[in-house]
Formats: C-alpha cells, structure tokens, sequence
C-alpha cells in the first residue's frame, strides 16, 4: 500500500515469470515487462494458474513503483497438491465381430495415462455394457504368457511381465462388468498393457446383431475416475470378406474367350474363341449373360457400371479386405470387351449370339458348335439406350483407374465420350434395332434414362457441366420424378437421381430419392410401400426378387454414406436386406451358391450343372460350385416360395447383374462388420469321373467271353472334346500257356465297334502271361453335348480255337473282368483303363 499513491497509479512489473504456471490479467496471459495496477489485483484480475505438474512451489519477481520510488521483490506461490485423475483413450473406429467366431480385441491402441500416480493401487478397471449386452456376450483378458511386456492371466490373477498386477472377476456375461482390481505393481504401462487385450466374443448360436456399446471406466486407487470412453461393437453372422471374394469369383465363372492363367474357376476353360469372326471383328472376351452362352451387351454394360460404382464408393473396403486387385480385373475384363465392341464412333457391336439357338443347347461353352451371330447398333440402326448404359459403365471406369492406370482411364473415357455423342444424336432403341435382343432384354424404359445416367456419369467423370445441365434437363423434362421400381438393367432412373443428389445436393434430387427410399422402408408421403415377406424381405417381382432387394440395398447405403440418411433408415435397411439375402431369415437359407448355410445347390446355369448328356434334369445337384452367385430368390412375398431347382429359372437363375450392385453392398457390409478373405479361395472343386469304361459280360460261354463295353466322356474340369480316345482290356492267358497253348490260339474280334475299330493281343508283362486288347477310336470325336455324342460303344468276343480244350479258358482271372456287370447292367469299372493319343492314361487302374 501507499498512502499518498491510488490504487490505479501503483504499477507492479514483471522481471520474471513462474516456472511451473501462468499468470493472467483478466484472462489474458502476461509476459516479462508487461505490468499490473494495485487495483487490478483489489479487483481480483490478477491470477495463477499452475501447469498440472507434481511441483508444491512456484515464483516470480517484480518491481513496483509510485512513480517515485521503486521496490524489487520477490513473489513465493505455495501450491495445495490434488489428485489428478487418470485419462484414457481408445481409437475411435468401431469393432467388427462375427458371431461364435475367435474372439476380437477390443483396441489393441488403448492408452493410460496419470500424471500424479506412479501406480494405480487399489485402482479399478471396469469394462461393461451399456448398451444391448446379451447372456451370449463375453469380455475377457487375452493371455499372452509371462514374458517381458506380456500380459498373462491365471484363475482370476493377472500378470505384467509375469508379475501379479491385480485380480479380476466378472465379464461373463453381457450384464456383469468386468472389473480389474490392481495393486502396487499396477504401473500405467501395465496398465495399458491390460486395456489392449480386453477382448469380445459372443458364444450364443442365435446372438442379436444389435449394435453393441461397451464402455471403459479407469480410477486411480486415490479418489480419481477417468473420463468414460465407449466402443461400439458391430456383430455380424456372416463373414462379408469371404462373401465379397466369392461374389467377385462368380464373374470369373461367367468369362468368355481366352483365358488367363490367373483365372481361379477351375471348371471353365476358353470358349467363345470366334465370335465376331462372322462380321470380321473380334469380339472375343466379355462375359456371358446368365445360365447360358450369349453375351448380351446391354446388362453386360449396366453390370460394369454398378460393379464399377460400388468400387468406387467403397474403395477402401476393396483394399482393406484384399479385393481390390480383383475387382479391378472384373470390371476391366468386361470394359476391355466394351472397348472391343465400340468399332466406330458411331457403332457398336451389342450382343454375340442367337438367343433362341443358344438356349436350345443345354451344355458348357466350351463346347458350344451353333452359329454365334453379331448384332450391331449404327447410325442407321441406333440404340442410345446400349451405347448411353456403354457410355456410363467407360465412364465409371475411367474414375475407377484414374489412379492405378492413367493411360486406361484416358482410353475409357475417350470411348465413353464418343459413346455417349453416339446414344443422344442418334436416337431409337436398341431392342428395335437388335430384334434378337426384344424377346430376351427389351428396352421397355426407353432411353431416356441411360441418357440421363451416361450424362450424369460423364459429369462426375469429367466436371464438364454441359453433361450435368443434359443430365438435369433428361430428368426434369423426361421423369420428374421416381416411381415404384428400382434400379435394374433396364432402368437407371433411381441410379441417376442418386447421383445428382451426390454430385448437385439439389433438394429436388434429394426429396424424390428420399421419398423414393421410404417407399422401400417406412412408406412413401402417399402412404405406398413395398410388399414385404413375412420374414423381412422388401420384395419387388417374382423374377430375381433379390436382385432388386439388393440393388435398392446398393444404392440405400451410397445415399446414406454420401448424402442423407434419416435416422440410419436407410442403411439399416440395407444392412436388413443382405442379412436376409445371406441366411437371417425364417429358413435361415443363404441364397449365395457356396456361402453360408444351407445354400442353392443347383442354380440354373448350364455349365455348373456340369452335364454331358444335354438334359437339364440329369443329375441331383450340380457338378460344380458356382460360388458367390445370387440366385433369384423367392418367387412371391413369402419366405417360402423358393425351391432349390435348376429348372427354375425365376428362382434359380444366376445373371451378371444380380450380382452386380449385390457385389458393391458386400463392400459396405465389410467396412462396417469385417471378416477375414479365405486363403484357399477358390475352396477345392474335385473332379469326380470323366472318363471311363462302363462294360458287362453280354454272351459267355466255355469258350468265349463277349465283353460289351462303352467308353464316355463326361469331363467337365473344363468340359472337352476329344477325338483320340481309346481304353484297354487285360487279360491273363496263364491257363492257356499252362495247357500247352499260346496267344496264336487265342482270338480277339469285333462284334460291334462303329466308332473304333478292336486290336489284337499285345504283351503287357509276358513272363505272367498278361496281355491286352487295345479298342481305339481315334478319329471319332467323343463330346459331352447330348444323350448319344459323348459316348462310343464296341462288342469284343474273346476265345480259344476249337481244338483247344476248354480247361484252357478262365475269364475270371483277367484284370479287366473283375467288378463288370452282366448282361444289359453296365457297371463302372477301372480296371477296364481309358487313354488320349494311345499313351496318356486319363483313368483306371494297370495291372499289379
């Protein structure tokens, strides 16, 4: 104080400031030379603030002054300890867990930390459900063992570094806590150590998928409680990488021409290999349509364009669940066709094959002998619905590539460009321009839509705005609107407003896809919604009902993720319908051929059915695993109305775009609840019989044997040809030596071989006395196609001459005689051995 001085002229200034704090006037911090008034500090403006740190004492000097006189002084701060609380911390991605699978760690990058504490005695760690906790849920420490920075656990003991830290109880179930009790060798490093290996599983068959929350509370043994983090726990049935892998590998089943090494169906081989040679242009490659053999190239493009999107929209899932390198193949394969077809600016080649002759052959491509025509749209026959859908799946794939492949995606997206000038200045559909196309994928939308959806994906390929304003313009003046459908291959509508919502944010783009997807969930503003089955699926139309599920599934999550989702109805809605699609439902049946439970055995598709005889209903199930297919699904909105039939072709048929948009929903399906890829993908297809001899004994007497054998090939590991087949029929003459008598008293001849022609006796190992007749059909073309192509038959008499006694023969002991049948009962047997080109022994067994 000073009297003779106010409390406004007596001016404190700082020489130093304090070491383990701040000071602040009036909230603002002050720095050496910079002063105070006697009154700022009467009004309470000066203040301390201590940095958290361990220190009890802090300082700082000052001079203050009259204006006259000047004191230099010294200011001792005592600072009253508090225990700080400890902090914790948890990365903020959620946990991926599929149900009664190994347990998951928590977050493997939790951290501790307390300032004030060299250890968290008589601390607790408590870990528990805030959120649906279920009798299946478990919460556990993983035991890593006792080495150094290991933890280990024991009865209810947990160690660090083989130390006891604490004890434990609790977690077993999803309404109990897990709560650790630490003593003084808890330090926050072991601590840490601990919150890493908290782990969650669920053990119940039947656990709910609701989203789980589970929340970490630490205290310090001294009154302190961190702050409360929560992680959210997302529990699946299904392993989605294993299901995105086998999605992608179904196009892999539906390639055409010549194939790569690194082609991973080990049923298909090339085929195809001249298409297009009927016009002079190549148009090897691409992908067949369905259960058939004809390339149809409108759904072939929209396919690409929805295969290309959802790669585009989940990129990172791709990578992450290691598909990217073959979801980049499977759209390539069908652009590079694309590309391939595009033959002028103002042409382009749209479908390879007669529909009608193709569906009249029921067998492998690679066995296909019909005529394969090539059907063209031009200027003079145009189809700006085709060349818009071509346009708009360059486009997507230009975007796709941008950045592994440069060059490619320029090339896309110069053919996209000239496509897209193509579909919009010369006008027509294509189905009338390509009749063969009418009966089988007419364009019964117009193309008007795939104008508007091949604008709109030069746009956000491009950011030319003269596609956006044509793209604005199609839908303005062509829809105005959505109706009560879905996007599919012939109808891009749906497909088109969700981007321009994406690419504009318009509200109009925006409230028609919104009324557009409550129609699907909650029920339009009118009130009208799609029917549902009983179970839970948003069912459409009988024909492929899951595809549409799936597509509007699709589109649900890249409007959720990208523009607007209300209340997580939409992706929830799509999480619903591929849950359902993968067995949550009633029957509790996957409709992915080779993924889950109780999947289709025998979808409509001529070359997994594997047949040799060209009729659809030989056979139980398939020969081979069309993995990762989406078959049709129920044929009306009950649960029930699905059989597991290849001659059902609404149910069970399988087509490049069922799976298309399927394919980009598993994506998003991984990124949220995960899976581990199989490392054996694709799992072992064995190849069962293909060729071989099936024969019986047709006539016999005491001296002669008529063997009536047929020779088949049912090969299907890929199907094939051959025209070099012949099998061998052993026989041991020891009796015949042993009478006195050799081999030029034995006779072989031919009752009935039209397709081969019977060989003598040739030694196979003299010194036992065995030798064969080789029946060759070199020359007659033995083919799995239809019930009298893949099979050869041939009548052999053995026998002694006349003047040898009939001691001398005894068939019994023959190698080929054993397990054969008798009269018209012809039995499989491999003792009767098939080969190619005389020495390449394709099946049986040689004499021992």
């Amino acid at each position: 104080t000073d009297a003779e001085t106010t409390a406004a002229d007596l001016i404190y200034t700082l020489d130093s400031l304090p070491t383990n704090g701040i000071l602040f006037r009036n909230g603002i911090a002050l720095s050496i030379g910079q002063t105070f008034t006697q009154a700022d500090l009467n009004n309470g403006l000066i203040a301390y603030q201590h940095n958290d740190s361990e220190t009890t004492n802090d300082s700082f000097d000052f001079r203050v002054s009259d204006g006259v006189h000047t004191l230099n002084r010294t200011f001792n701060i005592t600072i009253n300890p508090v225990n700080d609380a400890p902090t914790i911390s948890l990365s903020n991605n959620h946990v991926s867990y599929i149900n009664n699978t190994e347990a998951v760690i928590i977050n493997s990058s939790a951290t501790v930390s307390d300032i004030d504490s060299t250890n968290l005695e008589n601390g607790t760690l408590t870990v528990q459900f805030t959120a649906n906790g279920s009798s299946g849920d478990r919460l556990h420490i993983r035991n890593q063992g006792i080495e150094a920075g290991l933890i280990g656990v024991s009865g209810n003991t947990v160690t660090y570094s083989g130390e006891i830290i604490g004890t434990f109880s609790g977690g077993n179930d999803g309404f109990t806590p897990l709560i650790i009790t630490f003593n003084n060798n808890a330090t926050t490093t072991a601590v840490q150590a601990l919150m890493q290996t908290i782990t969650y599983d669920n053990i119940s068959a039947t656990a709910s998928t609701a989203k789980r929350t589970v929340r970490f509370v630490l205290t310090d043994g001294d009154g302190g409680t961190s702050n409360a983090i929560a992680k959210t726990i997302y529990q699946s049935h299904f392993n989605y990488a294993e299901a995105l892998q086998k999605s992608i590998l179904f196009y892999e089943a539906q390639r055409s021409g010549d194939l790569p090494d690194t082609n991973r169906v080990t049923w298909r081989g090339d085929s195809g290999l001249n298409d297009g040679a009927d016009v002079g242009v190549d148009l090897t490659g691409g992908y067949y349509d369905a259960g058939d053999h004809v390339k149809f190239g409108f759904p072939m493009a929209s396919s690409m364009t929805l295969l290309g999107w959802g790669a585009i929209e989940y990129y990172d899932a791709y990578a992450q669940s290691g598909q990217l390198p073959y979801i980049l193949d499977a759209v390539k394969w069908g652009t590079d066709y694309i590309l391939k077809a595009h033959t002028a600016p103002n042409e382009f080649w749209g479908q390879v094959g007669d529909g009608n002759t193709d569906h009249d052959f029921w067998g492998a491509p690679e066995l296909m002998k019909m005529e394969r025509p090539a059907f063209k749209i031009d200027a003079d026959n145009p189809g700006s619905d085709l060349a818009g859908e071509a346009a708009a799946s360059l486009a997507a794939a230009s975007i796709l590539f941008k950045s592994t492949d440069a060059d490619y995606s320029d090339l896309l997206l110069q053919h996209a460009i000239q496509l897209f000038n193509f579909a919009d200045t010369y006008r027509g559909k294509y189905s009338d321009s390509i009749i063969d196309a009418a009966e089988f994928y007419n364009s019964s939308s117009g193309y008007y839509d795939e104008l508007m959806w091949g604008a709109a994906w030069l746009y956000k390929a491009t950011g030319n705005t003269s596609y956006l304003n044509k793209a604005e313009t199609y839908y303005q003046e062509q829809f105005g609107g959505l109706g009560f459908g879905t996007q599919n291959w012939d109808d891009k509508t749906y497909g088109a407003a969700v981007l321009l919502a994406q690419e504009t944010g318009k509200a109009e783009y925006r409230n028609d896809v919104e009324d557009w997807l409550n129609y699907w969930t909650v029920g339009n503003k009118n009130g009208d919604r799609v029917t549902y089955t009983p179970g839970g699926l948003a069912w459409l139309n009988e024909w492929g009902s899951l595809r549409y599920s799936a597509n509007t599934a699709f589109l649900a999550f890249v409007y959720s993720d990208t523009v607007n989702d209300v209340n997580n109805r939409y992706s929830d809605f799509g999480t619903q319908q591929i849950s359902y699609i993968l067995g949550e439902n009633p029957n509790q049946r996957s409709y992915m051929v080779g993924f889950g439970n109780n999947s289709p055995q025998n979808p409509h598709h001529r070359g997994a059915h594997g047949i040799w005889n060209g009729d659809i209903s030989t056979l139980g199930n398939n020969r081979h695993t069309l993995y990762g297919a989406l078959v049709g699904g129920p044929t009306a909105p009950d649960d029930n109305a699905y059989t597991d039939s290849r001659m059902d072709y609404f149910a069970n048929e399988v087509t490049l775009d069922y799976n298309a948009a399927f394919t980009g929903a598993l994506a998003r399906m991984y990124r949220d609840y995960g899976g581990q890829p199989l490392s054996n993908l694709p799992t072992s297809d064995v190849p069962d019989r293909e060729f071989f001899v099936e024969a019986a004994v047709s006539d016999a007497s005491d001296r002669y044997t008529v063997i009536h054998a047929k020779i088949n090939n049912q090969s299907a590991w890929p199907a094939r040809s051959s025209s070099d087949l012949s099998f061998r029929y052993f026989i041991d003459l020891t009796e015949v030596y042993k009478a006195g008598y050799s081999t030029k008293d034995v006779y072989v001849q031919s009752d009935y071989t039209p397709g081969g022609t019977v060989g003598g006796l040739t030694p196979w190992d003299p010194k036992k006395h065995i030798y064969y007749v080789k029946v060759d059909f070199t020359g007659t073309e033995l083919v799995p196609g239809n019930s009298t192509s893949y099979w050869e038959e041939s009548k052999i008499r053995l026998g002694i001459r006349d003047y040898v006694p009939t001691s001398a023969w005894n068939p019994a002991n023959d190698w080929s005689y054993q397990n054969i049948g008798v009269g018209s009962n012809l039995d499989i047997t491999s003792h009767i051995p098939v080969y190619e080109f005389g020495t390449n022994l394709l099946f049986g067994q040689l004499p021992v």
